[in-house]
């Protein structure tokens, strides 16, 4: 499992880079919350957008997902969060157009459906000093409800925004469409469920109260 890497080529680098790049977005940025002054950012996860996604989730919530995941990690960019992006090690990534890593963002590759099955992303975590995860992308089971299991392991808070987060293509009479309905109850034990609009009028909220305006 490769660490993350600056974003343009796809490719991976070394552990140091990770942990530099992780000291720097730990002091490079002021969370905009009315809390504890100098409080870490929260975590944004985008989780396996790529552009053959279409081929495994059901269209309607895919395209949902894209629209949202781009209105959202636009307003992370706007206030300072950590971004990393995430991709599955299995195949070479490639991501949607609008949803590209920048050169400040770190990307990680993950061997299994948890994004944090990624050493690299799990030492991430950790140097963050970050103490909740925002989380979108593909495919809520398994890869969104995986993540959120492990981050509670790590005792790390997540908010998984679910009209951001599609769902896999099943019929009627599809085994996995009872598995889908067994993990939305399950979820709420390990995380937040949001919406996106919920989501950005909390965060134009929490910026509203520290600019006074």
């Amino acid at each position: 499992m490769g660490p993350p890497r600056r974003a343009g080529p796809l490719q991976r680098t070394t552990d140091s880079s990770a942990n530099s790049k992780a000291s720097l977005m730990m002091n490079s940025h002021s969370y905009a919350y009315p809390g504890q002054k100098n409080q870490p950012p929260p975590l944004l996860i985008c989780n396996d957008l790529v552009v053959d996604g279409h081929l495994s989730e059901e269209p309607a919530s895919w395209r949902t997902c894209i629209h949202n995941s781009a209105l959202i990690l636009a307003t992370a960019r706007k206030q300072g969060w950590q971004i990393v992006h995430v991709y599955r090690q299995d195949r070479a990534p490639n991501p949607i157009a609008s949803l590209r890593p920048q050169p400040e963002e770190p990307v990680f590759q993950c061997r299994g459906p948890s994004a944090l099955s990624s050493p690299a992303l799990r030492d991430f975590l950790v140097m963050s000093g970050t103490d909740e995860i925002i989380l979108i992308g593909r495919s809520l089971v398994p890869c969104c409800l995986s993540t959120a299991v492990a981050a509670a392991d790590l005792g790390v808070a997540v908010k998984l925004v679910a009209d951001a987060v599609s769902h896999a293509t099943a019929d009627a009479h599809d085994p996995s469409l009872s598995i889908a309905h067994a993990a939305m109850r399950l979820i709420p034990q390990f995380a937040t469920m949001t919406s996106t609009a919920k989501l950005l009028q909390l965060q134009s909220s929490l910026s509203l109260f520290v600019s006074g305006t």
